[in-house]
């Protein structure tokens, strides 16, 4: 898949729900994120390049080259700082489990 813009930046869509797969995973390059939450998604991210801060529930977690971090559904999150990711989510990302408002 081509990249394109997301909530979290610019994402290149590898697996994916429409796949058939029980898990996506996404490249992610962090720009602008935008904090959300996920009612049944876990998430998995695991940082290519670069470093940061992953905000989990507000608190920062810094996070750089080869650290992996769970991200359990109910928790608002985003990035920032200059990361390339691989963005594992169990089930499947599916476009309607992003929410924006309060839990």
């Amino acid at each position: 898949m081509p990249p394109e813009r997301s909530t979290c930046g610019f994402r290149q869509r590898l697996l994916r729900k429409e796949d058939g797969v029980p898990a996506s995973v996404t490249r992610l390059k962090t720009d602008e994120a935008t904090p959300h939450w996920h009612r049944h998604t876990h998430e998995y991210y695991y940082v290519l390049h670069g470093s940061g801060t992953l905000f989990i529930d507000d608190e920062p977690v810094p996070i750089e080259d080869g650290d992996c971090v769970w991200i359990k559904p109910g928790h608002r999150h985003h990035a920032e700082g200059k990361l390339e990711s691989l963005i594992i989510a169990i089930p499947a990302f599916d476009p309607e489990d992003i929410f924006f408002g309060e839990r």
